[in-house]
């Protein structure tokens, strides 16, 4: 982001994170706002992809600069530094290296209108690869508004193989002095470059000449993930002092000579610090004065860093995977990136606690208990609480961890909760609750893979009528399998399916022979359909996208109080359809434009919620999409329920009643001890008689009683579910 340092209502925002990670999120171009922030309007260069930096020149505010990263899992011509010189109107493209090579910083000189500086870095991933260095990343200048640049080399690595990600700073105070943050790869011919501390530089003269600083302790504290940073800051005041950013931010008061480090985040708690620094904002007229933005948030001093005080009111939790108490659905919980399982037990929204460390990941909790809660950080750290979540014991026990997606799946039987299915690259099963595991599939995946590739995604299993399951799972390198007999034997399905990361297989419990998988084109920059169905175990697959918007689909889920009805998680979105997949609309309003990752539903309450990518999580009450269909048009003369039919049944059954007058009418399942099962209907309804179809495909056998409110008439029937 960037701020007209003349018209401090004017704001831009680049879209699309820079930084190299799996899921760096890309954009749609650069952002505008005359009205601090309150309104926006794209300002071009819709095709960047991903920007790294945004400059407005304090001298002309109508010269911007912007450094665009372009596409990163795929080479293109949209990348390089661009400038605007009317206020980002319009736009030109001055300095592009080649497709592979991202403009990841640029700056400018504030006192010469003709002087600016570019960090270039050359990266480009794959599913199987990350390339975050070579001979085209360099520091580069020029000295005619961008008309020409040359790559300044006295002093500064000279090109090579191992140069990676680079950041740039001017002394606010004193345009002579720049600095330069270099980093490199310590193996150029690995398919996964690492980025570590190379040097800091310094210039005291515009660049023409550099000097390599002190290493002092930073080659020791920095990270060997340095393609995920970018942060440089020089004091408003001081050249001598600047702040660096990795895990904890840096400071020099001695233009690098020595380094002390002032966040020190894994030596108190998260609330103090959190690591991972990616931008740091320093008080103009009070230097002491600091915002800081990490993985954890947003934190500030007064102090110069000696302490810092967390903002806890921002919603911008990165989800990876939701779940909600199926006994006590107010209880929701969530794993998120960086800020480990968090969830709340009264359903407000400032009242989230943390319950598990590490990344968040997949969480659980038992349907018959809710003391017994299962979480788990990245690679498949999972662990098993018995007492709500007030503590946790490992239950990783004949788990083959060797080969692990970041988030590892795992799922619980539908009709023993002491059961258990967790995948890494094989399929295991729990009887225990986790305590021992054993390994019921051999390698579902195409093979070890690169880097992570090669790793179960998603699991879906449901139960068959002679006491089988049936379990369907999907993997990274574009697999599905199924088993119809609890993992003795495996048939791959994956048949005409797409080459994609398999996101989600949701197979139907009440007829497992029908499946739907959804796939993400996201790592190979492909957004074709997404969405597949099945009604033969995988034989055959349909393409059920429709008229989806072509992004990535992250999750799924059938709604079994309406036939037909489905709800699918994409990067845009959460969509409907009311007619299994024969076309689809946007679920309601509210949801920011952000990627939704995992969306959960409780299916007695009718709550929805939707965990995003950077914007936490939301809930949606979906009951007015579960149809009562009003069966005459003649007025009732009287309140009447009618007995359930059939009666008994399995799984569906039916529900009809008659009211007088119009108001609002509730109908509720309760179980025999007058625990709240499902609630059909809660709206208003017009004078007519009706029905109501309840699906309990999850629900056990035994006898359950419907009852109907409307105004001061009220009446309870039995009815008898037969498995």
């Amino acid at each position: 982001m960037a701020m007209d340092p003349n018209n401090s209502n004017i704001v831009y925002c680049g879209t699309g994170e820079a930084n190299t990670s799996t899921d760096s999120y890309a954009g749609f171009g650069l952002l505008k706002s005359t009205n601090k922030g309150e309104t926006w309007a794209l300002s071009g260069l819709e095709n960047s992809r991903h920007i790294g930096a945004i400059t407005v020149h304090p001298m002309n505010s109508n010269l911007i600069y912007t450094a665009a990263a372009g596409g990163l899992y795929s080479k293109g011509p949209d990348r390089g530094v661009y400038k605007s010189t009317d206020a980002g109107a319009t736009w030109q493209k001055v300095f592009f290296m080649n497709d592979s090579t991202s403009a990841i910083d640029v700056i400018v000189d504030h006192t010469d209108l003709n002087i600016v500086y570019a960090a270039m870095f050359e990266r480009l991933r794959g599913p199987s690869f990350r390339h975050a260095a070579g001979v085209s990343s360099g520091v580069f200048k020029s000295t005619n508004a961008g008309l020409n640049w040359v790559r300044l080399t006295t002093g500064l690595p000279v090109p090579a193989a191992n140069i990676g990600r680079i950041c740039l700073a001017v002394a606010p105070s004193n345009a002579n002095i720049v600095y330069a943050l270099y980093r490199k790869t310590n193996n150029p011919s690995s398919y996964s470059h690492d980025n570590v501390f190379e040097g800091f530089y310094r210039s005291t003269n515009k660049g023409g000449t550099w000097t390599k600083m002190p290493d002092g302790i930073l080659p020791g504290e920095f990270s060997n993930f340095g393609w995920y940073f970018g942060l440089i800051k020089v004091d408003p005041v001081n050249p001598d002092i600047v702040y660096c950013g990795d895990i904890d931010i840096y400071k020099t008061i001695n233009g690098g000579t020595s380094w002390i480090n002032i966040t020190n985040s894994y030596s108190g708690t998260f609330d103090q610090q959190h690591p991972d620094q990616h931008t740091l904002w320093i008080n103009p007229a009070a230097t002491n004065k600091f915002v800081n933005g990490n993985d954890g948030g947003l934190f500030t001093s007064s102090d110069g860093g000696s302490s810092w005080l967390k903002s806890y009111d921002l919603p911008l939790s990165q989800t990876y995977a939701s779940t909600i108490d199926y006994l006590l659905p107010q209880r929701k919980y969530t794993g998120t990136q960086d800020n480990g399982t968090v969830g709340t037990k009264t359903g407000l929204t400032m009242d989230w606690e943390l319950f598990y460390g590490g990344d968040g990941f997949y969480c659980l909790v038992d349907y018959s208990n809710s003391n017994v809660m299962y979480a788990e950080y990245q690679n498949g750290g999972i662990g098993r609480s018995t007492n709500g979540g007030n503590s946790y014991v490992g239950i990783q026990n004949g788990l083959d961890l060797s080969r692990t997606n970041w988030s590892s799946p795992y799922t619980m039987d539908l009709l023993n909760p002491s059961v258990l299915y967790f995948g890494s690259y094989k399929l295991h099963k729990t009887t225990n609750r986790g305590t021992n595991w054993t390994a019921i599939s051999p390698d579902l995946t195409r093979g070890p893979g690169n880097g992570r590739l090669g790793t179960i995604t998603c699991i879906s299993t449901a139960p068959k009528a002679d006491s089988l399951r049936v379990i369907y799972v999907g993997t990274d390198d574009w697999k599905v399998s199924v088993s119809t007999n609890t993992g003795a034997s495996w048939t791959d399905i994956t048949g005409s399916l797409p080459q994609r990361y398999v996101t989600d297989v949701v197979c139907d419990k009440r007829n497992p022979a029908i499946a739907y998988v959804t796939l993400s084109g996201y790592n190979l920059d492909l957004n074709n359909t997404h969405i597949f169905r099945t009604t033969n175990y995988g034989a055959v697959w349909t393409n059920i996208s429709s008229n989806m918007p072509n992004v990535p689909v992250n999750s799924f889920i059938i709604d079994y109080n309406r036939d037909g009805l489905l709800y699918a998680g994409c990067d845009v979105g959460v969509f409907y359809s009311t007619n299994t997949g024969a076309s689809w609309q946007v679920l309601g309003t509210g949801l920011p434009n952000s990627a939704v990752f995992d969306i959960n539903y409780h299916q007695p309450t009718k709550k929805l919620v939707a965990g995003t990518h950077g914007r936490s999580m939301f809930e949606i009450d979906l009951s007015t999409l579960i149809s009562v269909e009003n069966i005459t048009s003649h007025t009732a003369k009287e309140y009447k329920l009618h007995q359930n039919y059939p009666n008994p049944f399995n799984p569906s059954t039916t529900v009809k009643f008659e009211i007088p007058k119009s108001g609002n009418v509730k109908i509720a399942i309760y179980d025999i001890n007058g625990r709240l099962v499902s609630e059909l209907l809660n709206k208003q309804l017009t004078t007519g008689q009706y029905e109501i179809e309840w699906n309990a495909s999850r629900i056990s056998s035994g006898i359950y009683f419907y009852r109907i409110e409307s105004g001061s008439f009220n009446e309870v029937k039995k009815m008898s579910l037969v498995k």
